[in-house]
Order: structure tokens, then sequence, then C-alpha cells
């Protein structure tokens, strides 16, 4: 059978070829834990690993697997059983985790799926798997960049570049994707070739979903969109912003960012994709300005007036020789941590409480006291220094105990594999360590 098979405009890799692809990039020696849920994809997925690991014995390489029941089906405890079976059958250790806990009544999608990757970093983490693989398709990525470009304005370009083949979450684990490039009937054709079974999920055929109704009608268009390029472009942006903010930002104490103004000539490009994640960062947002927005103060900026504009929570303070970016001090709530407790606080700032006693964590306002060179604007300063983190114990005998440290909200989450130059130099201006590298 040929690896790859053409379909249209674009050639989609065969399940066996994409397994084997997967295998020889890891980093050796390598523990491999694959989600699997039991429908055809994940199934075949972890079927193909483990051909590719049976067949070589001495490949280093240790598979897993693990099952998350999201409490949302009472099916889905059969289910898990049923790949409990199908893992035992190949001679892999399985793990069954339930979502416990009560569950949004809005966004339950993005909730259930924030609550499987957690759940699936803390069974790597106690098994040593150093990867955690999921079976996301070339069918998924046409779906996400179809919904992307359908929440796209009129006469907006670009829908992004969709699913990554490889993300770090939480700053703990890798999360890849084998079979980005593979075809769901492929996959099925693998598994029917092998008399392996799989299970359908019948909220893949409830219309009140946004992907279900996209997947829907995208089966009456069978030749596929458009693909993007693996991350490649994004990769190379990523690389010339980095190299951008390291000739022409500052970052101080945190919570004032300094940009030359011979940096706002460069390529807009670049521009956009620096300020949106700068801007993400600063305001404590997982994402940049909207286009609209983003739109609205390069046009600003490039009327090079001093003035001010807001976008994102984010004050854009143009001034003669630099443009100043910092939190609004407007609509920042206050955190509480009891002892031993982490949290984060505003989406910027990660707070450790050491200290026997409950904490709060507040603006500074007025009592915001970091040090910031002379020089500086000294409204911007005062902005800056209105929106620290103050703590103040409960128990006024005790001082507070406490560790603070920068949290990048666009990336210390989910950071795609593309993005990580930039997130590297940005984490660096910051004072963070720099996030893992990849196991590929």
């Amino acid at each position: 059978m040929s690896s790859d098979a053409v379909t249209g405009a674009a050639t989609a890799q065969m399940p066996e070829a994409a397994a084997d692809d997967f295998i020889y990039s890891l980093f050796k020696p390598s523990h491999i834990l694959v989600a699997i849920s039991g429908g055809s994809d994940s199934t075949g997925l972890l079927v193909a690993l483990a051909e590719h690991v049976k067949s070589l014995p001495n490949s280093n390489v240790t598979l897993s697997a693990a099952t998350i029941d999201h409490g949302l089906r009472t099916e889905a405890a059969d289910e898990a059983r049923h790949v409990a079976v199908l893992c035992a059958s190949l001679g892999i250790a399985h793990v069954m985790r339930r979502w416990e806990g009560e569950k949004p009544k809005n966004g339950i999608m993005a909730a259930a799926r924030e609550a499987r990757y957690g759940l699936l970093a803390d069974i790597a983490a106690e098994i040593s798997a150093n990867v955690i693989v999921t079976a996301h398709t070339i069918d998924d990525q046409r779906e996400t960049l179809a919904m992307r470009t359908a929440r796209l304005n009129e006469g907006e370009a670009g829908a992004g570049t969709g699913i990554a083949d490889a993300v770090l979450f939480d700053r703990r684990v890798w999360i890849a994707r084998p079979f980005l490039g593979c075809r769901r009937a492929d996959i099925r054709s693998y598994l029917t070739e092998r008399g392996t079974s799989w299970l359908d999920d019948p909220s893949n055929e409830d219309v009140r979903y946004e992907r279900v109704r996209t997947r829907q009608r995208l089966l009456q268009d069978p030749l596929p969109a458009s693909l993007p390029d693996g991350g490649a472009t994004r990769a190379a942006l990523s690389a010339e912003a980095a190299t951008w903010l390291d000739e022409h930002v500052t970052i101080h104490a945190g919570v004032l960012c300094a940009i030359s103004r011979a940096g706002l000539s460069a390529d807009e490009a670049v521009i956009v994709y620096a300020l949106s994640y700068l801007a993400a960062s600063l305001g404590g947002e997982p994402y940049g300005p909207g286009r609209a927005r983003m739109r609205r103060i390069l046009d600003f900026i490039g009327e090079g007036r001093p003035g001010r504009r807001t976008a994102g929570g984010v004050v854009f303070d143009l001034r003669r020789d630099e443009l100043y970016l910092m939190r609004e001090s407007r609509d920042i709530r206050p955190l509480v941590l009891a002892a031993g407790a982490v949290g984060i606080w505003d989406g910027r700032f990660r707070i450790v409480n050491h200290g026997p006693s409950v904490i709060r964590v507040e603006a500074a306002g007025a009592m915001g006291a970091a040090e910031f060179p002379e020089r500086l604007p000294k409204g911007a300063v005062q902005r800056a220094r209105a929106v620290l983190p103050r703590v103040i114990a409960s128990d006024e005998d005790t001082a507070a105990s406490v560790t603070i440290a920068p949290y990048l909200a666009p990336f210390d989450r989910f950071l795609t594999r593309f993005n990580r130059t930039f997130a590297n130099r940005l984490a660096a201006c910051l004072g963070r360590e720099p996030y893992m590298p990849p196991p590929l």
C-alpha cells in the first residue's frame, strides 16, 4: 500500500507512515501517552503506534494509554472499559480518569478540553511519560479552518495556522498530533483491514455543536480546503518578531513595556504579531486584541501623534521617542489564596502562598512601589505601578510569604511549537525560564 493518498489538492499521509515518521522523529528513550477515546481516530493512532513499536523491539519507546471520562454521558464508563480491553490485548498499560465536579452550563466543549488536557498531563507526570499524543486529523484541521474563516469579518484575510502539530501544555508536557496529515477515511480503512472495531460518539452527530454543523457542511464538498504549511510561515514570523523584540523592546517590572519609535517602522506583519502577544501578556489574556482593534491601534501609531488608545485591556501610550504598553487599571479582581495554594492573579502573575495564613492579592494602586528608570514618563510609570500586585495577609501579625512570577497568558497554558521562539524571548524579557523544547 502506498504511504500517501492524493485527494484533490492535498496529499494525505497513510496511518502506518504517519506512525513510523513520528516514532523515528522522537528523541529516545521516550514514553508516549496515547489519549484514546475509543473512536476510530484515536484507536487507529494507538494501533499504528503499537504495531511500529512491536516491529522494533529495541526502539527504546514505551507506550501507555489513557481515557478521560468527561462525566457528560452515561455510556462513557462502558466505552472506557472497551478501550481497556483493547489496550490489554495489545499489551499496553491503560489508565482511566473521570472529570469530576460541577460542569459549566456554557462553553462546555472548551471546559471539557481544558479538563481533559489537565488530567492527561497529570497522568503523564505519574507514569513519567514525556509526550502525549492525540489523534487530530486532516478532517479536524479542515473543520477548524472552516470555523475560523466563518468567524472572520467580510474583507478580512486568513484563518490562521489551524491546529498545531505540537503544543506545550501548562509548561509541563508536549502534546503531539502524529495523524494531523491523515484522513479519517484512511484510518478507518486501516482498522477495518486489521479487524479492529471502534466506537462512535453520538455527540459527533449533535448539531448543537458548531464543529458538527461544520463537519456536515464539509461533507458536501469532498475536495480538501487549502491546508496550512505545518506552521512554517508562523515559525518564521515568530523568529522575526523575536529579533524585533531584542532590538526594540524593554519591559520594566513585568508591567511596563517600552518600544522604540524605530521599531514601529518594521514590517507590519511583524509588528502585528509582536504587539498582539505583548498586549495579551500585559493584559493577562490568552489572545491579543481582535483584528479590528489591532487595525485601529496600527492606524493610531501610523499617524505618529502622541496620544493614548486602549485595546484588550491595555493602554497604548505613544510618546515622542517610544510607545508604552501597560495594563488598564480597571476590572482587576482580587485573588484570595489559602495557605500553600497557587493561583493566577489577573492573568498576569503566578502567586504561590508559602505562609500559614490566607492572603489577598489586589492591584497596588497608589501603593505600587516598584523601581523604574527616571527617564520614563511619570504618567506611564504611575499607571504601571498601579497595576502591580499587592499582597495582604489575613493575619495582621504574620507577614505574607509569597513567590510572585510573571505569567504569560498567551503561552503558559498552551504554547504552539511554531510560536516558541518568540515566547522564549518574551519570557526572558520578563525574567522567566525558557519553555521546554519539544521531544521531537
